[in-house]
């Protein structure tokens, strides 16, 4: 066993039945999962800010290759079935939405991407048709502007498809283990 996950382990629980770690959250009620400043239905509540930040947190702590459960601990809630079938399907749900919205960003940052190199490449191509009449000190200076938007173009497009597209790309699969947890109450 290596030394990162023994340390995990002292963190968070393993599930015995399927091997993933549990995250543990302890509330006072079932209301504590949502925003209060959500006046929405009790099925299309937002989540808890503070509950979302901690989620993704511990989700962070725990690599990719493992997949994970939730725990909520509720201190002063009686079980009540209904309520746990509804707040498990609307977890899901609620990841669900957020992966749409990150696709729709990735879709975005394709789209703006491909715009940029072709900027990039119609002001690098427009730079050494213009070569041949450097013979002005004005025309050089324009000329080396246009080649320098070229490169950022190209540098911007580049960083796109590969920084901002791989941080979406990550929070996408962190909120697939979210869909994918197996979510289960304990009351004290």
């Amino acid at each position: 066993m290596s030394n990162t996950s023994s340390l995990l382990e002292k963190i968070y629980e393993k599930n015995p039945h399927n091997g993933n770690y549990i995250i543990e959250v302890s509330l006072t009620n079932y209301v504590g999962i949502f925003n209060d400043w959500d006046h929405a239905p009790f099925k299309r509540k937002d989540i808890h800010p503070e509950l979302l930040c901690f989620l993704e947190d511990s989700i962070d702590d725990i690599p990719m290759a493992n997949n994970i459960d939730i725990c909520f601990y509720l201190a002063e809630e009686t079980r009540n079935e209904e309520r746990e079938r509804i707040i498990m399907s609307w977890f899901k749900t609620f990841y669900n939405f957020y992966i749409e919205l990150e696709k729709n960003k990735i879709r975005s940052i394709i789209k703006n991407a491909i715009i940029y190199l072709l900027i990039s490449a119609a002001l690098l191509t427009s730079s050494y048709l213009g070569v041949t009449s450097r013979n002005s000190i004005i025309i050089y200076t324009l000329t080396e502007i246009v080649i320098v938007g070229g490169w950022v173009f190209l540098w911007e497009a580049i960083s796109l498809l590969t920084f901002e597209r791989s941080k979406i790309s990550k929070l996408i699969k962190n909120y697939k283990r979210f869909t994918r947890a197996e979510i289960s109450f304990r009351y004290k």
